[in-house]
C-alpha cells in the first residue's frame, strides 16, 4: 500500500514537471517570438503562415493595396565636388525607406524570429520594392551596406549608403557672395503615383554634425513633396525633393582676387601727384596697371566661372579696367593745360586724388549689392 502511494506520489510529481515545462517552451513564456495578430495594414495573419512565395512577391501589390505609402528618411554624410564647370556636384548618404506590404507577413512563432534581415548580396531579384533612385542623378548611383528588414506583420525598412553625382544648375550672377539651391530628387522609375506615394519620415532630411566643406557652408537644410509629370507616363509620379542651400566661403576670392587688384588699380593713381612728368611717362603707368590687371586675370581665370553673364568679380573686373583707362585719358588734358596754366593742371589732380578712390569704392558697393 505505502508503495502505492509512493509511486502515485511519484506520478504526480512527474506530470507536474511535464507541465511546468511545456509552460516554459511555450510562446509566452519561452524564447521565441510572438506572433503578430495582424499584418500592417489591419488584415489579420493565419497562423503557420511563412513568408510570401517568390512569384508573389515579385509583382506590385493589388489594386485594393494601393496606393503604398513610402516614410523617407535621409542624413547626408558627406558633399563634396561642387563644380560651377559642370554643374553637378556629388554627395553621399545613409538613406531609410519604410513602407507596409501585408504580403510578407508571417507567423513569428513557424519563422523563429519576429524580422528577417537580408544584405544586399542575398536579396533575391524576385523581391518587389519600391525602385526608388535619383532622378536628376548623373550616371549610376552607388548604393552599399544594403539591407532590407522584414517584420512579421509585413513592415518593411530598406536602408542603404548612397553616393551619386547630381545635375544641379548654378545661378552664379553674385559670384563669389553667391548662395546656391543644391536639390537631390528621389523618385520610384517605374511606378507613378497611383502605385506610391512619397511621404517624409519621423527623422526628415539632415545632414552629418561633421560635415565640414573647405568652399562651402551649409545654410538649411528642407525637403517637400511633388508631383511630376514624365514622359514615362501621363499619370504624376510623387517625388520627394531635397533641397540643400549653401553659402560660398568668399574670403579666399576677397585675399587673393580683390585686394590684389583694389592695390593694383590704386597705384595707377600715382600719376595724380606727379608735377612735371610728361604724358608719356603718365599713360607708362596706366598701361602698366592695365597690363598687370589683365596679366593676373589670365592667371586666376581657372578659379572664375566661365559662364555667358556677367558676374560680381567680372563687373568688379572691367570697373577695375574702366578705371585705369579713364585715368590715362585724363592725363591727356592735364598735360596740355600744365603748359599753360600750371596752377589749374594741378587743381585737377588734387580733385582727382579724392575723386577716383571716392568712385572706384561706390561702383564697388553698387555692384555687391544690385547685383
Amino acid at each position: 500500500m505505502d508503495r502505492f502511494k509512493l509511486g502515485a506520489s511519484y506520478s504526480r510529481r512527474a506530470k507536474l514537471v511535464a507541465l511546468l515545462l511545456l509552460l516554459l517552451s511555450s510562446p509566452v513564456f519561452g524564447s521565441k517570438a510572438i506572433a503578430a495578430e495582424v499584418a500592417c495594414d489591419g488584415s489579420p495573419i493565419p497562423l503557420g503562415k511563412r513568408s510570401g512565395s517568390a512569384e508573389l512577391v515579385s509583382r506590385p501589390p493589388p489594386p485594393e493595396a494601393l496606393p503604398i505609402g513610402v516614410e523617407i528618411n535621409l542624413q547626408i554624410t558627406e558633399l563634396s565636388q561642387i563644380d560651377e564647370l559642370s554643374s553637378s556636384f556629388r554627395f553621399e548618404g545613409y538613406a531609410d525607406f519604410k513602407w507596409c506590404d501585408a504580403r510578407f507577413a508571417f507567423d513569428a512563432d513557424v519563422e523563429g524570429t519576429d524580422v528577417r534581415r537580408q544584405l544586399g548580396s542575398t536579396i533575391p531579384d524576385t523581391f518587389w520594392n519600391v525602385e526608388l533612385r535619383i532622378a536628376n542623378g548623373l550616371g549610376a548611383t552607388d548604393v552599399t551596406r544594403r539591407l532590407v528588414e522584414i517584420r512579421a506583420d509585413g513592415s518593411i525598412r530598406a536602408t542603404g549608403l548612397f553616393n551619386s553625382r547630381v545635375n544641379a544648375p548654378f545661378d552664379l550672377k553674385r559670384f563669389p557672395f553667391d548662395r546656391q539651391r543644391l536639390e537631390i530628387q528621389i523618385e520610384s522609375f517605374s511606378y507613378n503615383n497611383e502605385v506610391l506615394e512619397l511621404m517624409l519620415g519621423a527623422h526628415g532630411v539632415s545632414h552629418s554634425p561633421d560635415l565640414i566643406l573647405p568652399d562651402w557652408r551649409i545654410e538649411e537644410v528642407e525637403a517637400r513633396i511633388a508631383d511630376t509629370l514624365d514622359v514615362r507616363d501621363q499619370t504624376p509620379f510623387s517625388r520627394a525633393v531635397v533641397t540643400l542651400t549653401v553659402v560660398r566661403e568668399s574670403g579666399f576670392y576677397i585675399y587673393k582676387l580683390w585686394i590684389p587688384l583694389f592695390l593694383t588699380v590704386a597705384l595707377s593713381w600715382s600719376i595724380f601727384w606727379m608735377q612735371e612728368e610728361s604724358l608719356a611717362i603718365r599713360i607708362r603707368i596706366c598701361a602698366t596697371a592695365f597690363l598687370t590687371v589683365v596679366a593676373y586675370q589670365f592667371s586666376v581665370s581657372g578659379s572664375l566661372p566661365k559662364v555667358a553673364y556677367l558676374t560680381i568679380m567680372d563687373r568688379m573686373l572691367v570697373a577695375s579696367f574702366a578705371l585705369i583707362a579713364i585715368g590715362a585719358l585724363q592725363s591727356v588734358p592735364v598735360t596740355k593745360i600744365r603748359s599753360t596754366n600750371v596752377e589749374r593742371a594741378q587743381q585737377i589732380d588734387r580733385v582727382c586724388r579724392w575723386l577716383f578712390p571716392s568712385f572706384y569704392a561706390l561702383t564697388m558697393l553698387a555692384i555687391a549689392i544690385v547685383s
